[in-house]
């Protein structure tokens, strides 16, 4: 079975071609949290957009947990992690923004996104089988290569911040959809966690309806099956 759930703020769990895919899991710090971080025990493949405490999270712990998973960010990040924290090399998925690259029957990208980071440029994440392709835009604001993403990975699935301040707002995270074009559905995510990214997600959904596109409103813990 393959399925999104989504975690609360960021935090993503992909299921997909036998493989469990997490994307920037905040657990122990993040307050939509359903789950506790021993729930990520098994986990394939820890995948980080940038060094954001809300998105690097928990991943060196996760990373302790599961002496098989990879991590796969950009390498820059990759290699802060191993110099810092002791992450072992042969944790690492090395890769940029690019093509995709082959993992066990998974293929994984990291896309451009426009955001602040200390020790890498923020990216976004793009997962797919072949069959289903998944792209979390991690954090960040609108830009015209949004476009180019959704010609070039052709999502079924779109994950995308709508919580202002720090990222897009509803509003320009419609357009974002309108100009990525996901063939199955848009995700709302990295709202509603602390009151400085406290917004209506109906305003996104009907905005995303208007559009043509369909709407997928989560509640942390919620998923669905791909």
């Amino acid at each position: 079975m393959s399925q999104i759930r989504w975690l609360g703020h960021a935090a993503v769990e992909v299921l997909i071609s036998g493989k469990r895919v997490v994307i920037d899991p905040l657990i122990k710090d993040n307050p939509l949290s359903p789950v506790k971080l021993n729930y990520l025990e098994g986990v394939s493949v820890v995948g980080v957009t940038h060094d954001h405490y809300d998105h690097l999270g928990d991943t060196v712990e996760i990373l302790k947990m599961n002496n098989e998973a990879k991590l796969f960010a950009t390498f820059d990040l990759e290699m802060y992690l191993v110099n810092q924290f002791k992450v072992p090399e042969a944790q690492l998925i090395p890769a940029n923004v690019g093509g995709y690259v082959e993992y066990e029957g998974i293929r994984l990208a990291l896309t451009k996104a426009v955001h602040s980071s200390e020790h890498s440029d923020p990216t976004g994440i793009v997962v797919s089988d072949g069959r289903t392709t998944i792209y979390h835009a991690g954090d960040t604001g609108l830009f015209e290569d949004m476009r180019l993403i959704g010609q070039v990975f052709q999502p079924d699935y779109a994950l995308l911040p709508i919580g202002g301040r720090f990222t897009m707002d509803p509003k320009q995270a419609v357009i974002a959809v309108d100009m990525i074009k996901p063939r199955k559905g848009a995700i709302p995510i990295h709202f509603n966690t602390w009151d400085m990214i406290r917004v209506d997600p109906q305003e996104f959904v009907k905005g995303v309806k208007e559009k043509g596109y369909e709407a997928i409103l989560l509640q942390p813990g919620q998923s669905i099956e791909l």
